[in-house]
């Protein structure tokens, strides 16, 4: 296989309507974050904050059956954890940290995030400037899908 590698930066904001104890309790939820997880078709908690997730995903021409470990680390309630992913697939790796910060400022959160992931393989291979655009928007789709699912939960 290619040892293609790339570096691939992310960081950005969203606003929540939602509670900091709403958000932060859909940043810890396993079900809360297999369904904004893009391509997760399982999440399994193997340990308190590891898990061990399935995710198919398509990057580019390049499409991936991906094994995957998350664990959530340095964890400061209600206000920021760190986050260490580490993906395996015939078509190649991914392996990121991130810190994820809420502040709320009411009624609102916002969530505040900023990381870095390298990838390797047949993946790295589709050119930096194509991987950094997929990454910021898989991300951004991620904390979408939590901000939708902190406010649906604070609603009822």
């Amino acid at each position: 296989m290619e040892k293609v590698v790339a570096s691939v930066k992310v960081q950005g904001e969203i606003i929540v309507d939602a509670s900091q104890e709403e958000v932060w309790n859909a940043l810890n939820n396993p079900d809360v974050l297999m369904k904004a997880t893009p391509g997760c078709k399982t999440l399994t908690e193997v340990e308190a904050d590891s898990y061990k997730a399935d995710i198919s995903l398509g990057i580019a021409a390049v499409r991936g059956e991906y094994e995957a470990t998350i664990r959530i680390f340095e964890k400061s309630a209600p206000n920021r954890y760190c986050l260490l992913m580490k993906a395996d697939s015939t078509m190649g790796f991914v392996e990121g940290k991130a810190t994820v910060e809420l502040e709320y400022n009411h009624p609102n959160t916002i969530i505040r995030y900023e990381g870095e992931a390298q990838v390797g393989g047949l993946v790295a291979g589709v050119g930096q400037r194509i991987l950094s655009g997929i990454a910021k928007m898989i991300v951004k789709d991620f904390f979408k899908k939590i901000a939708k699912e902190a406010k649906t939960r604070q609603a009822s």
